[in-house]
């Protein structure tokens, strides 16, 4: 007889009595935990009381998933539509019918790693990698409440990072293993470590089967693998029991028989057979190992996929076996013991890294390291595309002349085209030989020029993703800006480049119209003006904002400062038409093209670099991005104020653009998230007129 399973409400009473928060109390001196560290909830917070609103600036969505780690998205079990997923270091709540519905859990300061949902949904954990933020390296480990959406404990000890993380059938207990080779096993009531112990190697396989009565306390029967102790040793047999002698709880462990020769295996996966008496294990040579848990011994090998079974799913109702591979193949199988048969196959876009059964067993959620997710259909595996995502940080965003579609690129030559109704991908084409995008530029709707780090810009349709042309080692170096002027009189493209040049491009035929090297370094932003397109400027590392005349064929206005370099530029619509720029020092600086020295400054109150700095469609607010995750917005009516942080990323933000309505604003970042925000500052009116 199993014990019984704790309660909603009964669990609601024992969260209300716990005052622990952390499970060591001395590592917890020693680390403060990411809740009182610098996360954006932090630095959101420094900003309070300096007259900011929270109301101006609202996160509609995040787009991102990048599969780095096994297991990040998860079904939740008891509610159909609803599922967890891991963006960055923030804990994602999702609704697989409707994309705008989305919660965040915020705790961690550095990527999530592991995930785990109690059998009754009530309860989440998340671990994390290591922090550099602290010395240590420490890897907390977050549960949540699912129902209030807060914290209940904060768990400490793991180093490096958090590799699994497991719920006890009844939820009494969880365990978690690491990099740092240690497993704990903390107690869900109290939040206090039961059981730690440190192994050889890291444990990558953990498993509950079953719990038994034994006395007062129930014993736990566990399967576990730590290779390192020779090809026979590597899979564990346990019992975890409560020893009334010594007062605490132990892990009693037997090797699980295995062919003389050993099986050398790297584990993966594993799961419970439909039955429970058969544990099955995905490896890294594309087998499922079959081990019988009443004898502990080996049964079968079952030849599955290539490049390795990496998730295992099982449906209990219909004791259906779902096996996601390395190669992308995802298969239903069936069978027991020695005897399995394939039910079913289908071919999914990357390395399958997460497989969950939805709530009602008739579908489930499966994703690749692609950042493309799905939901399958169980009974013939037919698969539809709820999300896509980059898997590496984005380094750029742009608008065209639509409000509702934009585009962003990544550093390994990934470009996507969004739809904001309902977040859908237009558009995705990868440059992999490229190095990475740097910057966008669209042309009008229909085409996106982009620069890239091997010298080329490069031209696509922006429905299908074609090649429209190309600007072969258009600078000695990486491409870091780009802006593109087109109308019916005049049409070009401006590019600049780690060479320190700014160069201008016929779009008609893409020949070089003109060229000025005058940076010293690299050169970090260019735009055409806003009022007389025959003007360019330019900003760049050596401190210098330059600006030229194409007519004149010659620089005309020369800005600089002696230290703080520019990271970028934009321009406003109104006082002048003055040109902002931002630089590592958290400045805003105003340059008239008729005074040498800045007409004013807005400094950033936590002085964080800004890494892109961009004017508003009506000309009265710019925006930032920075390096404290946060994205701020200043009124330049209100001599600069800040009114608003946005806290949406989990990394450096490098990049955002507003819509051309003013109501939105996306910003991307190191964390390879897409924020889409919603402003209720003064947009445009209904002619489209400030």
């Amino acid at each position: 007889m199993s014990a019984r399973p704790v309660g909603a409400s009964a669990r609601s009473e024992i969260f209300s009595s716990r005052t622990a928060r952390s499970t060591a109390r001395g590592e917890e001196e020693k680390y403060a935990g990411p809740l009182s560290q610098r996360n954006g909830a932090t630095q959101a917070a420094a900003f309070e009381g300096i007259g900011t609103s929270d109301d101006m600036l609202e996160l509609e969505h995040v787009i991102g998933f990048t599969g780095h780690f096994w297991e990040t998205m998860q079904a939740h079990p008891t509610e159909g539509n609803v599922y967890f997923k891991a963006m960055g270091s923030v804990v994602a709540i999702c609704d697989v019918l409707d994309p705008h519905n989305q919660k965040f859990l915020r705790a961690h300061d550095m990527e999530i790693s592991a995930m785990s949902t109690s059998p009754s949904g009530s309860l989440l954990a998340s671990g994390q990698v290591g922090t550099v933020h602290q010395p240590g390296y420490h890897a907390p480990v977050i549960v949540w409440d699912y129902h209030t959406k807060k914290d209940i404990f904060v768990l400490t000890g793991h180093t490096k990072e958090v590799l699994l993380l497991e719920f006890s059938p009844d939820e009494r207990f969880l365990a978690g293993t690491g990099k740092d080779c240690l497993l704990y096993i903390w107690d869900m009531q109290t939040g206090e470590v039961v059981f730690g112990k440190k192994f050889d190697e890291p444990v990558v396989l953990f498993e509950w089967a079953s719990i038994r009565e034994n006395g007062r306390r129930a014993s736990y029967e566990i399967i576990l693998c730590s290779p390192g102790g020779g090809p026979q040793d590597d899979v564990k047999h346990c019992e975890l029991a409560y020893d009334p002698v010594r007062a605490q709880w132990m892990l009693h462990s037997n090797n699980v028989n295995v062919p003389s020769g050993g099986l050398s295996r790297t584990y993966y996966s594993a799961m419970l057979s439909p039955d429970k008496e058969f544990m099955l294990c995905g490896t890294s040579v594309g087998d499922m190992l079959v081990f019988n848990l009443a004898n502990s011994v080996y049964r079968a090998s079952v030849p599955v996929c290539s490049s390795g079974l990496v998730s295992i799913a099982v449906n209990n109702e219909t004791g259906e076996v779902f096996c996601g591979g390395g190669d992308g193949t995802l298969k239903k199988l069936l069978g027991r013991d020695m005897r399995w048969e394939l039910h079913g196959e289908t071919v999914l876009d990357g390395r399958v890294v997460s497989l969950s059964i939805m709530a009602g067993n008739t579908e489930m959620l499966a994703a690749t390291n692609k950042g493309t997710q799905y939901r399958v259909l169980l009974d013939d595996l037919s698969a539809t595309i709820i999300g896509t995502s980059h898997t590496e940080r984005i380094t750029c965003t742009a608008f065209g002349s639509r409000f509702d579609v934009f585009a962003t690129g990544d550093s390994q030559g990934l470009i996507k085209v969004w739809d904001l109704s309902d977040y859908a991908t237009i558009m995705s084409l990868n440059e992999k030989k490229s190095g990475g995008v740097t910057c966008l530029a669209w042309i009008n709707s229909t085409a996106i020029v982009a620069g890239f780090v091997d010298a080329f810009v490069r031209c696509y349709d922006a429905t299908s993703g074609k090649k429209l042309w190309e600007i072969p080692n258009a600078h000695k170096g990486s491409i870091t800006s780009v802006a593109v002027h087109a109308d019916s009189r005049l049409a070009f493209l401006v590019s600049g480049g780690d060479d320190g040049g700014v160069r201008v491009w016929a779009l008609k035929n893409r020949e070089l119209m003109i060229q000025f090297v005058e940076h010293q370094k690299q050169v970090t932003g260019v735009c055409v003006d806003v009022k007389k397109p025959n003007l360019i400027h330019s900003c760049s590392m050596d401190c210098t904002l330059l600006t030229y005349d194409l007519i004149k064929e010659k620089r005309v206005v020369s800005h600089m400062v002696r230290e703080g370099s520019f990271l970028g530029c934009s321009q406003r619509l109104d006082n002048e038409q003055e040109i902002v720029t931002g630089d590592g020092n958290g400045r805003l600086l105003f340059w008239d093209c008729d005074y040498q020295k800045p007409t004013s400054m807005v400094q950033d109150p936590a002085r964080t670099k800004c890494n892109s700095i961009k004017v508003s469609p009506t000309g009265r607010y710019v925006a930032t991005a920075g390096d404290d995750h946060l994205v701020k917005i200043y009124d330049l009516v209100d001599n600069g104020q800040l009114v608003t942080v946005g806290q949406g990323h989990s990394e450096f933000v490098l990049g955002l653009e507003w819509s051309g309505d003013e109501k939105q604003l996306v910003s991307v970042g190191a964390d390879a998230c897409v924020c889409v925000w919603n402003f209720y500052g003064t947009g445009l009116d209904e002619g489209g007129a400030p």
